[in-house]
């Protein structure tokens, strides 16, 4: 038995007793640093494993948004997270994706990844997992873009005809890839075919200032001056009708654009038999095509009209890369865009321009634009003639006999008698002209009607018998010193090289605007190579291929185009 106050006294003494306050303290202060190193802990591994979430997004969205992409967006990011070890339920992934395949103009696609990190330590506390989420957005787009599209047509490129093929098809690739799905009216396409000349078609040819004009076909001749302008005119100071010099109000020079002179309908190629192809009353080789195909198709989105004019090309002609050249470029020249107004404006034009493009061509030095030449040939640029001015102007000496369907000359002597030499028939006539009936041919007349050499043969060598009569007027007559030939040659002759320098002033003109120069050879000789690579922007920008990479060749060209960015 326990003594009389025992219980009381041990009671007393416990409550007193201070011995292990300490350890017990110290394994509540353990146990605190316990919970709070283990929630860095898991902080810490949350952070790493949102951070590298993160990072993997990143780079998933940039796959997604690729414009060459096929595979679903989402696909796309839950893949690219798989392969570094991150696994995320469908539903767990949320996409936004602006812009769909194919398209080049951009594609946009936001990706948010909501995810939980499991928890070590802070599990004792009754959080099992911390949700986070990750987020990012890409963007691979191009600004404005325009391009110009220069595709030859000449006669080597049906020799063989599998060679204009494979141009087709490789062009209407190209097509497809740029303006597929493009709904957004950011890109445009100027599509620019050339043999021996451009034609510019009726329509576009009527919205800038010409001389010399007429109805036949509907090109243009360049001077040296303009093959070191991107513009498609020069100016000069306009003057009154006694030739003084005009100036505004604040004396200023009125200026005035230098008009181009119309490439007459002419055919110095085919032989001194042939007057006409009879068929259809066409030249057999103009220097300028008729063919609806061989117009120029200014400032289109339209995939349908650009591929259904490839499809419509038929090999002729001689190579003139410094016209053709010219016209890529002018097409991307600020200069242009009243026309360009014009040509949209009119309710009764058959070209299609899209009402978005009024503010195009852009100035160069607008930031938001990019333009783009890609020029392509299978040659080296080849004679092309012209006429000289005066011969395309006023009447001529030649006149058509209704009657009997015959073209006759009209010689008149040193004392006024006039006789009349018989073209068709090839013989002296006693005939009246009848201004009623008859015609009297103006000198553009006579270069549509009758080719070169017909015209030489059958008015000149025929009617004197001088072979020097003929050349003289076909312009292959060295030792003529008479008056001008009405025909000359501008060709990349040995002694000159004119056609290859006009070529290489304007492709530095158009470089120097911050045009980007994409030039491919086709098939072409060491020399032809040379020049279109010297052409291009770089080293990188110019394709020398054969047969069917020139496909590749037209496919790595649209893919530099695009331009990617991380937006967020």
């Amino acid at each position: 038995m326990f003594r009389n106050g025992f219980v009381s006294t041990r009671v007393a003494r416990f409550k007193k007793e201070e011995e292990g306050s300490l350890v017990i303290f110290s394994l509540f202060l353990f146990l605190a640093m316990v919970i709070f190193g283990g929630v860095a802990v898991d902080l810490m591994l949350y952070e790493n494993r949102r951070t590298h979430v993160q990072a993997a997004t990143d780079r998933a969205v940039l796959a997604a948004a690729n414009l060459e992409q096929s595979v679903p967006a989402k696909t796309v990011v839950k893949d690219y997270l798989a392969k570094v070890g991150i696994h995320v339920d469908d539903d767990d992934i949320f996409v936004d994706e602006v812009g769909e395949m194919p398209v080049v103009t951009g594609r946009q696609v936001s990706v948010v990844v909501e995810a939980e990190s499991p928890t070590l330590l802070m599990n004792m506390i009754g959080i099992k997992s911390l949700p986070y989420a990750a987020m990012s957005e890409a963007e691979e787009s191009v600004n404005d873009v325009e391009v110009s599209l220069v595709l030859d047509v000449s006669g080597s490129m049906g020799s063989p005809m599998t060679k204009l093929e494979n141009m087709q098809e490789a062009a209407k690739k190209f097509v497809d890839g740029v303006l597929e799905g493009a709904d957004d009216d950011r890109v445009s396409i100027s599509l620019i075919p050339y043999s021996t000349q451009v034609s510019v078609g009726p329509e576009l040819i009527d919205r800038i200032v010409t001389e010399h004009d007429h109805e036949y076909s509907h090109c243009v001749n360049f001077e040296e001056q303009d093959f070191q302008t991107t513009a498609i005119h020069r100016f000069r100071q306009a003057v009154d009708e006694f030739g003084n010099l005009l100036e505004d109000g604040d004396g200023n020079p009125v200026m005035e654009p230098i008009p181009l002179s119309q490439t007459a309908d002419f055919d110095p190629f085919v032989n001194y038999n042939t007057r006409l192809r009879t068929s259809n009353g066409s030249h057999y080789y103009p220097v300028c095509r008729d063919q609806a195909s061989m117009d120029i198709v200014p400032w289109s989105n339209t995939v349908a009209d650009l591929k259904d004019q490839i499809d419509s090309f038929t090999p002729s002609g001689n190579t003139s890369i410094d016209v053709a050249m010219k016209w890529a470029t002018a097409l991307l020249d600020p200069s242009m865009n009243a026309a360009l107004v014009s040509l949209e404006g009119d309710a009764t034009a058959t070209v299609n321009i899209d009402s978005a493009f009024t503010q195009r061509p852009r100035g160069h030095n607008y930031e938001d634009v990019l333009k783009f030449i890609v020029l392509m040939t299978d040659g080296i640029n080849t004679t092309q003639y012209e006429l000289r001015d005066e011969d395309k102007e006023g009447m001529s000496d030649i006149y058509f006999d209704t009657s009997n369907n015959d073209y006759l000359m009209r010689i008149e002597d040193e004392d006024g008698d006039v006789d009349w030499w018989d073209m068709t028939d090839r013989r002296w006539e006693n005939w009246t002209y009848d201004e009623d009936e008859d015609r009297h041919l103006s000198n553009i007349d006579v270069w549509s009607e009758m080719s070169v050499r017909w015209r030489a043969y059958r008015g000149f060598y025929l009617r004197t018998g001088r072979a020097s009569d003929y050349y003289e007027q076909v312009g292959g007559y060295s030792n003529y010193d008479g008056p001008r030939q009405p025909i000359y040659a501008r060709s990349n002759d040995p002694s000159a090289d004119t056609k290859d320098r006009r070529l290489s002033q304007m492709c530095t003109a158009a470089k120097d605007a911050g045009i980007v120069v994409f030039t491919i050879g086709f098939e072409v000789t060491d020399d032809s190579a040379d020049i279109m690579e010297a052409c291009a922007s770089s080293d990188q920008h110019f394709y020398r291929v054969t047969g069917q990479d020139i496909q590749y060749a037209f496919a790595s060209i649209k893919n530099q185009i695009n331009q990617l960015k991380l937006t967020q």
